[in-house]
């Protein structure tokens, strides 16, 4: 019909495929660049810590500074170590040896050259509870020779306990392994005893004590034990800490290999050798008083430190109703008999090495 308009509708399914397509790449493009972003992100970061880790490493520095011990006749019961860190930042001390002996526990000295406190008990270091060295300071460490022991005590209370035909469980209020618990001093051993005045109770057969849950369970005189409800108890611990994973023993005449290991598995090492010492003794006589009087000059002159210098000369002087203790590279000593005398000479050296000449060709004697 003229003048008649037909209306069409077209159903295009291939333009909104190829626009669908479109965006679809779209997206997968930007999430495949923003994973690519993100995965070199991440490895730059890896890369950055993996770097400033090497360089931590490589710039630490500990310098192992002193060792000075403190002696019983001719061996060390027990030693300073002092340690300087010299990066610029913190260290951690992971384990240290002598002469390749590994320290087990050791304590820290303070600013005040006490040792280190804390609620009123020494803190106690080991591999598994590290010595931090503030950047640029030093830390001076307690080493021990010998088993060293810590003991407390607690008041165990038995104002709430009525009925002694029940065992009675208490907690805990000074329990020693919350200071110092198995998992950081495994080679600690602990012992413990219950008081009543003077009375011992046995473990197996008065009280059971559970340290891993804070408590003791005491039983009653009508429970198969023999405690009673009208006084109160005293729990007694005494924690034994072993210095070295083995025994140890160091004479002042022994050179001492020290070892430090960092948290980064640094090692870092010295060699201490102690002085050497060589004196001799010249016998003189002068008038005194009107008589002729005898007088010794002892010379420590020759004596010599191979990997330092020497800071101390301390002269024993023995004789039968006589000793004196003198000080000083040479020194006079004016003996009031003239046989009978023995002569020893101890040096001290830069590095707290001692040596006596009693443990190195033996003493001078007079006789």
């Amino acid at each position: 019909m003229a003048g008649m308009m037909r209306a069409y509708s077209i159903n295009d399914d291939h333009a909104v495929t190829v626009v669908f397509g479109t965006l679809m790449l779209i997206l997968i493009t930007i999430t495949v660049a923003s994973s690519i972003a993100l995965m070199l992100s991440t490895m730059q970061k890896d890369a950055m810590e993996r770097e400033e880790y090497r360089l931590a490493v490589a710039n630490e520095n500990i310098r192992i500074v002193s060792i000075e011990p403190q002696v019983n006749g001719s061996y060390w019961t027990s030693a300073k170590l002092t340690l300087l860190n010299l990066d610029t930042k913190d260290s951690y001390v992971k384990a240290i040896s002598l002469n390749n002996v590994y320290a087990t526990n050791y304590m820290l000295y303070n600013i005040s050259n006490s040792l280190e406190k804390k609620d009123g008990y020494p803190v106690v270091y080991s591999y598994n509870r590290m010595i931090k060295i503030p950047a640029q300071k030093t830390a001076t460490i307690c080493l021990n020779f010998s088993n060293f022991q810590i003991n407390t005590s607690e008041e165990i209370s038995t104002f709430g306990w009525n009925n002694t035909s029940l065992n009675y469980t208490i907690t805990l209020t000074n329990n020693i392994r919350k200071i110092y618990p198995r998992s950081i001093f495994p080679e600690s051993l602990l012992q413990t005893q219950l008081f009543n005045n003077s009375v011992n109770a046995t473990p197996a057969n008065d009280f059971d004590l559970d340290l891993d849950e804070n408590t003791i369970t005491i039983f009653g005189s009508q429970a198969g034990g023999s405690l009673v409800n009208n006084t109160a108890y005293t729990l007694k611990y005494n924690l034994t800490m072993k210095p070295f994973m083995s025994p140890l023993e160091i004479k002042n005449s022994e050179a001492v290999q020290v070892k430090v290991m960092s948290s980064y598995i640094n090692i870092f090492e010295r060699f201490f050798t102690p002085p050497v010492p060589l004196a001799k003794v010249n016998f003189y006589t002068e008038y005194r008083n009107g008589t002729l009087q005898p007088y010794l000059i002892l010379d420590g002159s020759g004596s010599f430190d191979k990997d330092g210098y020497i800071v101390g000369y301390k002269w024993y002087v023995k004789s039968t109703n006589d000793s004196s203790d003198l000080s000083g590279v040479i020194v006079r000593f004016n003996p009031k008999e003239t046989s009978n005398i023995s002569i020893d000479l101890e040096l001290i050296d830069d590095t707290g090495m001692i040596s006596r000449l009693s443990d190195v060709s033996g003493m001078i004697l007079i006789r």
